[in-house]
């Protein structure tokens, strides 16, 4: 970590002959002396010059080793290295510009018999691993003491590496554990959120690993799978697919290897009843892409997909008998069943004459155990209460043989509504040939059919489009009665505006060069109510090829379409509300990880200052005589440094800590900026004194602030710029409105564009190790306690490195 006053020179150091080794504490006196009378060679690399003296002291007076040189990053230790040859090289993790692990490879790259011990203020066996990994030969953490520091060389020089010990217990724990709690509880409490949405939904909805085992499951699903949801957890959902697992197989195979968003599988799934349902596979992501789980919701879509077979049974039935009418059987009979009439196709497709089955009773046409069930007169009851009955099922023939039929009978009614029959058709769908003698014969018993036929709207137009024929389905339909719509053109069931385009004329155009016209649209009844229409128009042409006009079929579908947009509307919402809790997650990730950078790093902040004190005041207690003065001051320098960083940093967590529950106390009072600013500078310059610090402010501005608080936002300020930036620093002063506004710019290249919006967040440290992330936190709730704001302005030709801008009211 870059710190103000580092020392960033390399020293080389005169080997001496220290003799005897110093004695410390139970360790016994050693020399480890070369086969050429001298002492193993080390080199010392900190960014802290107080640890670095403090290291370089404690080695002297063991007598085990020379210190030949000193630097404060990657760079001057591999620069060292190459110049001096160590045995030994003591090195920091943390660093400005290169960092000690990035050093590492240069370091045995330029003295592959050097060997590295890594001595850090942070903490963890990740990070020993790491190091090790690298080509390190131990790993020890700050807060050790450091006879361990010598007893570790010396079995690194020896051939000897052993683990490095646990580190204390520190103190800092509990501030963690009580800082975790309370992120835990925030995360809990939107768990449980989360929870009750999920469990109480009205759709299926589970979580599944990526092997396809359901992890957790909600009432919905259980209901729809008709199993406890509680005992769903831990099966695999592909087993309750009803024979389609191999589909969840391939859509979690894509998940895996594909960067897909969602995949949709169709299927059946297990229970006591028969169902179809549309699961939803959206996949949860880490930060990598990589999917961590899957995230389900299942419709069911029995009745939808049941409705929509049953709607193309029906169309298919009713386009073979406008179209392909040779096909059908096509009788009528009287109320009780009785064959009253009888076609050729009839005759083909039964067997029988005329003179044979008029009279007899329908259920010949049956096998024997359909007609010991009633089945035939059940579907005389279902069609007269219905209006109309369809089947497919096996049918028998005067010689026995049976065939597959498709069935459909219509209620017929005369013009006063009285019952008089029903017409029945049926085709055998085991031969679709039909004489053309036999439609003829029909066409008497066609019209009663079609007329009878109320579910569509059945209707001929000349080649002009004008209305020549209307069946009951029509008026039932379209609200116009025979005598009111006949020879009327057909532009009249359409809106104004698809009339003023010209879009009836388009479809009969498109009908009469491709055969047909289909498409689904709003069209208009006789009371001007609007209903969304499937429609079929299809040229018809006679026996030599010319157009005689046009055959239309249309079918009110509005309650499917208006379900349909229902389902889209339902499905985009739910699409919503997950990628709002994907995005929640996310934020709660980054919340975690901040919070565990800056445990990590206060951890570090604090190690360092604690370090040098306690082995300062060891080494000063223990070898005060043995000490020469410089090294004394230097010792006594380093302890101030690190109580005053000691200081620094617990004020900063103190002030953080009161903004957080509101509890800072201000006292603002008129105030001149320009001596408080001047003092600032100089405390800075205390800490650094080989940096630059400017003041422009006029004298006569004076704000409304509290001055301690003030000067806490400037020092945290010159601070972030002397340590993160380039000398020199300057502060000026404008007045903008009732506005001072303060600007602290340095030589440095400024904040990178990725960085800026989150600059002045809590933990915000950048990508770089060091700092807690709370100064400039610190800054801006503290401007905007006192009326003001901190921002942050981009670089721009007159200051490259871009400025922190503070505004406080002037008094």
């Amino acid at each position: 970590m870059a710190r103000a006053g580092s020392d960033h020179r390399i020293a080389g150091v005169r080997a001496r002959d220290f003799g005897l080794a110093v004695q410390h504490g139970t360790t016994q006196p050693f020399n480890l002396v070369h086969m050429d009378n001298r002492l193993p060679t080390v080199v010392v690399v900190d960014d802290a010059p107080e640890v670095r003296a403090l290291v370089r002291t404690h080695l002297r007076l063991s007598g085990a080793f020379e210190v030949v040189g000193e630097g404060a990053d990657g760079a001057d230790a591999i620069e060292l290295v190459h110049q001096f040859r160590p045995d030994l090289l003591v090195m920091d993790m943390s660093m400005p510009d290169l960092d000690g692990i990035d050093a590492l490879p240069g370091v045995l790259a330029v003295s592959p018999t050097t060997r590295v011990v890594v001595f850090t203020g942070f903490e963890g066996e990740g990070l020993a691993e790491l190091a090790r990994s690298m080509g390190a030969s131990a790993f020890l953490e700050k807060s050790v003491s450091l006879d361990v520091l010598v007893d570790r060389l010396r079995d690194v020089h020896e051939g000897r590496a052993p683990a490095a010990p646990p580190a204390p217990a520190s103190s800092l724990a509990a501030v963690g554990e009580q800082v975790t709690e309370t992120d835990r509880e925030v995360l809990d409490e939107h768990l449980e959120r989360f929870r009750e949405v999920f469990d109480e939904a009205a759709i299926g909805m589970a979580t599944l690993t990526l092997s396809g085992g359901i992890v957790r499951a909600n009432r919905a699903l259980g209901k729809l799978i008709e199993h406890p949801h509680e005992d769903l957890v831990g099966v695999d959902y592909a087993a309750l697919m009803a024979g389609h697992g191999e589909l969840l197989d391939e859509a979690l195979a894509e998940i895996q290897h594909k960067q897909v968003d969602v995949i949709r599988v169709e299927h059946g799934v297990s229970g006591l009843r028969e169902r179809k349902v549309m699961s939803t596979l959206a996949p949860v992501r880490d930060r990598a892409g990589l999917p961590l789980y899957v995230f389900l919701q299942v419709q069911d879509i029995t009745e939808q997909r049941a409705a929509e077979d049953e709607l193309r049974r029906s169309e298919e039935r009713f386009r073979l008998l406008v179209e392909t009418v040779e096909d059908y059987a096509i009788f009528m009979l009287d109320p009780q069943g009785h064959v009253v009439s009888w076609n050729a196709g009839a005759e083909r497709a039964k067997g029988y004459r005329a003179d044979e089955i008029i009279g007899r009773h329908f259920r010949t046409f049956y096998s024997a155990e359909l007609q010991e069930s009633g089945h035939p007169e059940r579907e005389l009851e279902a069609a007269l209460r219905d209006g109309r009955y369809a089947e497919e099922g096996w049918r028998v023939r005067k010689d026995g043989s049976r065939f597959w039929a498709n069935v459909l009978i219509t209620a017929v009614f005369d013009d006063g509504g009285n019952h008089v029959g029903f017409a029945k058709i049926t085709r055998d769908v085991t031969s679709r040939l039909e004489s053309e003698e036999s439609l003829r014969q029909s066409e008497e018993r066609f019209r009663l059919l079609v007329d009878a036929v109320s579910d569509y709207a059945i209707f001929m137009l000349d080649p002009d489009g004008h209305i020549v024929s209307w069946n009951a389905g029509a008026q039932r339909t379209k609200g116009y009665t025979a005598d009111e719509i006949i020879g009327r053109h057909f532009r009249v069931f359409y809106p104004p505006e698809l009339q003023e385009a010209r879009h009836p004329e388009h479809e009969l155009e498109i009908a009469l060069r491709e055969g047909r016209y289909g498409e689904e649209g709003w069209r208009v009844r006789k009371d001007g109510s609007r209903f969304w229409a499937n429609v079929l128009i299809t040229a018809v042409h006679n026996d030599v090829g010319k157009l005689v006009g046009f055959s239309k079929v249309t079918r009110d579908t509005t309650t499917q379409y208006l379900a349909q947009q229902e389902q889209e509307r339902a499905a985009q919402s739910l699409a919503e509300a997950n990628e709002a809790l994907q995005t929640l997650n996310m934020q709660l990730r980054h919340a975690a990880s901040d919070q565990s950078q800056f445990l990590a790093v206060t951890a570090h902040e604090l190690r360092t200052p604690a370090t040098v004190l306690g082995g300062s005041a060891d080494v000063l207690s223990k070898h005060w005589g043995a000490l020469g003065e410089d090294e004394r001051l230097t010792l006594l320098d380093g302890m101030t440094t690190s109580a005053e960083r000691m200081r620094r940093l617990l004020s900063d967590l103190l002030t953080a800590s009161r903004l957080d529950a509101n509890a800072l106390r201000l006292s603002p009072e008129p105030t001149a900026l320009q001596p408080l600013l001047q003092a600032a500078a100089a405390t800075a310059l205390q800490a650094a004194s080989n940096q630059v610090v400017t003041v422009q402010a006029p004298d006569d501005v004076t704000v409304m602030a509290d001055g301690a608080r003030l000067a806490q936002v400037v020092d945290n300020l010159l601070d972030n710029a002397l340590k993160h930036g380039r000398s020199p620093v300057h502060v000026d002063v404008t007045v903008a409105g009732d506005q001072a506004e303060i600007r602290v710019a340095d030589a440095g290249p400024g904040v990178r564009p990725d960085v800026r919006s989150r600059l002045f967040g809590r933990f915000a440290t950048g990508d770089e190790l060091g700092g807690t992330g709370l100064g400039l936190f610190i800054v801006r709730e503290l401007a905007r306690a006192q009326g003001g704001d901190a921002t942050y302005e981009d670089p721009t030709p007159e200051r490259p490195g871009g400025a922190f801008l503070v505004t406080v009211p002037l008094a």
